[in-house]
């Protein structure tokens, strides 16, 4: 019988390189994803995906308000939350539903230089020509520079 040999395949630089770019890239998320996670904490995932819907009825909302006149817009998603919130006995209203979507909006703004950050670092990292270029990208190293 004959001896099976095992060819194995000695990755090129280039090989290495994609795959350290990879890595790379993957800290950058996950360490972006837990200096976000304080933001999203305590909100369940299913509650998020309606975010957006909320946010723009709250904008709608806050615009007929500050207008002062006209039909109120149609704010389906908020009035269901808020029965659910009150129960048969709240005294929660809308306008106070939309305060709390609107600062929790605003916060999440706020954050949104970190997710322009974690683009300049995605880019710096497919750019990046060496292994210890992309190496060298971290979410520590990125902030550090962003506080100038």
């Amino acid at each position: 019988m004959g001896r099976i040999v095992r060819q194995t395949h000695t990755p090129t630089a280039a090989e290495k390189l994609e795959r350290e770019k990879s890595r790379a890239l993957a800290a950058l998320n996950d360490d972006y994803e837990a200096d976000a996670a304080p933001l999203v904490r305590d909100y369940p995932q299913t509650e998020r995906l309606s975010w957006d819907r909320q946010l723009n009825e709250a904008q709608a909302y806050q615009q007929w308000r500050d207008a002062g006149e006209g039909e109120p817009p149609a704010t389906p998603t908020l009035e269901s939350i808020l029965r659910g919130r009150n129960g048969p006995d709240g005294s929660e209203t809308l306008a106070d539903l939309v305060d709390a979507v609107l600062r929790r909006a605003d916060r999440f703004l706020e954050w949104q230089e970190m997710t322009g950050i974690r683009h300049r670092g995605e880019r710096m990292i497919e750019n990046a020509e060496t292994i210890d270029a992309a190496r060298a990208v971290t979410w520590e190293s990125l902030q550090k520079t962003a506080a100038g």
